[in-house]
């Protein structure tokens, strides 16, 4: 039975499985199979969402750096932490 989610949602949790695929297999061990499979939708709902392997993991990045940019901007919001320490938080989690 065909599952119908929201563009959005799909999206979302097509990335979701990259992510984990990619962490266990890597990009180039990673077929769009392994991605079909894993999502459990067909090769169009795939192509529907990112024109290719490539553009799955520009999505990709682009969420890591959006999620990274929101909690930069966290910390440095928080004015409870001296300028000076946020310098030596940054370098310490590099």
């Amino acid at each position: 039975m065909r599952v119908v989610k929201e563009a959005e949602e799909r999206r979302n949790e097509i990335l979701d499985a990259v992510d984990e695929l990619f962490g266990q297999k890597g990009f180039d061990g990673t077929s769009t199979n392994d991605i079909l499979e894993k999502v459990g939708i067909a090769r169009g709902t795939l192509y529907y969402h990112f024109k290719s392997k490539e553009d799955i993991m520009d999505a990709l990045i682009e969420r890591y750096n959006v999620r990274l940019l929101g909690a930069a901007q966290e910390i440095a919001a928080d004015k409870s932490i001296p300028v000076n320490r946020l310098c030596i938080r940054k370098f310490k989690r590099s």
